[in-house]
């Protein structure tokens, strides 16, 4: 298993790209006055970096419980 210093940047780097991902959605996102529905271009992207964000998250937060 990694050490935590290298759990926490594959964390970091996790988030960067899931941040980087949502800021290109939404930049493509044009302003009008009727409903649309949005389909994101990105959408398995996001959801499998955000997966591995949270598993990353309950696996710095088991490690932070167990040094207590």
């Amino acid at each position: 298993m990694s050490n935590r210093s290298e759990i926490i940047e594959e964390y970091q780097q996790k988030n960067r790209e899931l941040d980087a991902l949502k800021q290109d959605e939404a930049h493509h996102v044009e302003a009008c006055t009727d409903t649309i529905t949005i389909e994101p271009k990105y959408g398995q992207q996001m959801a499998a970096l955000s997966e591995q964000c949270s598993e990353l998250s309950a696996i710095l937060e088991a490690m932070a419980a167990s040094e207590d």
